[in-house]
C-alpha cells in the first residue's frame, strides 16, 4: 500500500487528538511514578497528578494492582508535630479539578510488592472510580 499525502495528514491529525497520559471516563493522570525503595522493603509508595477533566465530580474509591498484595489511598498528616499516615476511603475531584499526590501529602501505598523494582522499571496500577471506571496507569520507578 502506498501512503498519500492526504491520508499521512489525515493520520497526524487523528493522533494529536490523543492525550499524553492516560485516560479514561474523563480522567486522567501525568506524572506517576514510584520510589525506589531499598532491597526487602514491604511498602512502596506511588504519586501522580490526577486530573479531572469533566463538568462533574469524579471520586477515587480505590485502587489495585498484580504487582503488589494491596494497594491502599493514604494522606500524611501532621498531629501535634508528629508525621502520620491515614487511609482515605475515598478522594472526590472536583469538575475540571486536579490533585497532586506527592511526598508528603496524598498518595498511594504499595504494599509488598511481589518482584524485586528498580529505577526504570514500571508498573501497572488500577484506579477505581465510583460509578465502576477503573483506570490502568502505568508508573515508572524512580530514585
Amino acid at each position: 500500500m502506498r501512503w498519500r499525502p492526504a491520508v499521512i495528514v489525515c493520520l497526524l491529525s487523528a493522533l494529536s487528538l490523543v492525550p499524553a497520559a492516560s485516560g479514561g471516563g474523563g480522567v486522567s493522570v501525568r506524572d506517576a511514578w514510584i520510589r525506589e525503595t531499598p532491597p526487602g522493603m514491604a511498602m512502596m509508595a506511588g504519586y501522580m497528578e490526577l486530573r479531572n477533566d469533566t463538568s462533574r465530580p469524579q471520586v477515587l474509591v480505590g485502587a489495585s494492582s498484580s504487582g503488589f498484595a494491596k494497594v491502599m489511598i493514604h494522606r500524611t498528616i501532621v498531629k501535634d508535630g508528629m508525621a502520620g499516615m491515614v487511609h482515605a476511603s475515598r478522594i472526590e475531584l472536583a469538575p475540571n479539578g486536579s490533585l497532586n499526590f506527592a511526598p508528603g501529602g496524598y498518595h498511594l501505598m504499595l504494599m509488598n510488592p511481589k518482584q524485586l523494582l528498580r529505577a526504570g522499571d514500571r508498573a501497572v496500577i488500577n484506579l477505581e472510580f465510583r460509578g465502576g471506571l477503573v483506570l490502568p496507569v502505568d508508573f515508572e520507578v524512580r530514585k
